[in-house]
């Protein structure tokens, strides 16, 4: 398994109470209401949260930047909650999924780095559906070894 692989896999195991983490070869394109809250690795994000986009890397350097989305989905807009209470249990399932980070930021060693992290809170689209939630934009420095 190379460095991405194995930090994606590491970034799934991330523990956060009471949150269901997905890995990414588990994703499905739809999630059922029991999957959540969830937290779902979405390498091709776009936007604000490039994904898994070309980036810059320089033979010989034996590094690469990365930026990889992990969003958390709370509830669906339309699933009854009022948006005070999604607002609320959001706000703790944050707090929870930064501390698990901070306990461990360089996913077990997998990154050369600690991880960077850039939060988005408000409605997240996954699926078709409009989710109370948050995105994760992490940027992570691998390493890169050569084969032989």
């Amino acid at each position: 398994m190379g460095a991405l692989s194995t930090a994606l896999a590491r970034l799934a195991a991330v523990a956060v109470p009471g949150v269901n983490s997905i890995p990414l070869d588990a994703t499905p394109g739809v999630l059922k209401r029991v999957s959540l809250p969830a937290l779902v690795i979405v390498p091709e994000l776009g936007g604000e949260s490039p994904g898994l986009e070309p980036n810059p890397f320089a033979a010989g350097t034996g590094r690469l930047v990365v930026q990889v989305a992990h969003a958390l989905l709370l509830a669906p807009l339309t699933g009854g909650a009022g948006s005070g209470a999604a607002l609320s249990a959001l706000m703790e399932a944050l707090d929870a999924y930064v501390a698990a980070l901070a306990a461990d930021p360089t996913l077990g060693g997998a990154l050369l780095a600690p991880l960077r992290l850039r939060l988005r809170v408000g409605v997240v689209r996954y699926g078709g559906v409009d989710y109370h939630g948050a995105v994760f934009a992490h940027t992570w420095t691998l390493p890169v070894e050569s084969e032989q």
